[in-house]
């Protein structure tokens, strides 16, 4: 059977055009006639025949799921699956052997969650680190993929981080799939939860819109390489005030965007257990802004973090900030006509930057350090007049 499908692979890299077609139906029909040939397009040394699949074989073979033949994964149960997937196959071979391919290769489609539950268990909550408390049934209720988080597992997003080229094709060795095949090259990356979450919040389902996937991967490494590139090419400036927690009925579903309700573990800073954290953390904040990103930002804001980044930008625009920092405080809404006479005093005794965190005069807009009005409309200068706007503590 196979001397007979290697005889029709010869003829048919001479024979393109009309008797293309002809051709591969006859293939069709021999694989389909004989027992042999199903069992040969279901093993994994044919799904390797191809070198285009060499990166994802070889990503395979240094993860666990190398135990696992390749229609573990990639074959639904079900004879109408099992008979789709090889019909499927036989375009991957007309494609190969015309290099009618287009790269790079990706599933068309996310694996179906029933494939992975035959082997994994849907009530695990905690992760073999034993750091991560995830709780899996409340997103398999909403029909979230499990490779939404899952999808590095088995081939280490290679394709999606740009590595599968037709040009790199051939330096693929197992050497260099465990070089890319490293725990963080594999594992869900936090900013997946935190896109998602975001999302959530503001009333979306983005699972809906991606088979399941949320915002997938590729879009990730493409809003990174933007984030990139736009620290490099401007003053990394931060994005405006960020709508960090749904409001009231915009969103059927909450989903967390602190650390505690995933993470088991935390090693909070020594100074962060102080009682007096909350009034103080603004100093330090202002001291290295970098020290806090470390922690407290997404990953498209720590790229955009430059020495010219201030406390009071940074604090509007992180979603960890902004729940706290878009409220007025207390005594602004209690009382107001005790607070009016009062705040000079205030400002007297803390320091005109606490009220500079949303009172803002000015602020660089470009390269040229243009200044533009503040984000808040109500500054100083609108009851008062400060030179040049710019206010300063009375000593």
């Amino acid at each position: 059977m196979k001397k007979r499908l290697s005889t029709i692979m010869s003829k048919l890299k001479f024979q393109q055009g009309k008797s293309l077609g002809l051709l591969l139906v006859i293939v069709i029909i021999l694989i389909f006639a004989g027992g042999v040939g199903l069992s040969v397009t279901s093993s994994n040394s044919f799904c390797i025949t191809c070198h285009e699949m060499q990166p994802e074989h070889l990503t395979y073979k240094v993860t666990s799921h190398a135990q696992f033949s390749c229609t573990t994964c990639h074959l639904t149960p079900g004879v109408g699956s099992y008979i789709e997937s090889k019909v499927k196959v036989m375009g991957y071979i007309g494609k190969h052997i015309t290099g009618n391919y287009k790269g790079p290769i990706v599933a068309s489609e996310p694996i179906p969650n029933q494939v992975c539950e035959k082997c994994h268990s849907t009530m695990r909550k905690v992760t073999a680190s034993g750091d991560i408390n995830i709780p899996h049934e409340k997103h398999l209720e909403h029909d979230i993929a499990c490779t939404a988080c899952h999808g590095g597992v088995a081939h280490a997003f290679v394709a999606e981080r740009g590595l599968t080229t037709q040009e790199n094709s051939a330096t693929w060795t197992l050497a260099k799939a465990e070089e890319v095949s490293k725990f963080d090259d594999t594992k869900t990356a936090m900013e997946a939860c935190m896109d998602c979450h975001e999302q959530v919040n503001q009333g979306l389902k983005p699972w809906e819109e991606n088979q399941g996937l949320g915002k997938t991967e590729a879009q990730r490494v493409a809003e990174r390489q933007a984030s990139e590139k736009q620290a490099k090419d401007g003053n990394g400036e931060l994005p405006g005030a960020v709508q960090a927690i749904a409001k009231a009925g915009t969103s059927e579903l909450t989903a967390p965007m602190r650390c505690a309700p995933c993470h088991l573990k935390i090693q909070t800073p020594v100074n962060h257990v102080d009682k007096s954290w909350s009034n103080t953390h603004g100093i330090t904040a202002a001291q290295d802004i970098k020290w806090c990103a470390e922690c407290h930002s997404r990953q498209r804001d720590r790229v955009l973090i430059t020495a010219q980044t201030t406390v009071q930008d940074y604090a509007r625009s992180n979603t960890l900030c902004a729940p706290c920092h878009e409220k007025r405080p207390t005594g602004h809404l209690e009382n107001k006509q005790q607070w009016l006479p009062t705040h000079g005093n205030v400002v007297k005794d803390k320091g005109a930057q606490n009220c500079l965190v949303c009172h803002e005069t000015e602020k660089a807009t470009d390269q040229n350090n243009q200044k533009m009005p503040g984000v808040n409309a109500v500054t100083c200068n609108t009851c008062h007049w400060f030179k040049n706007g710019k206010v300063e503590t009375p000593q």
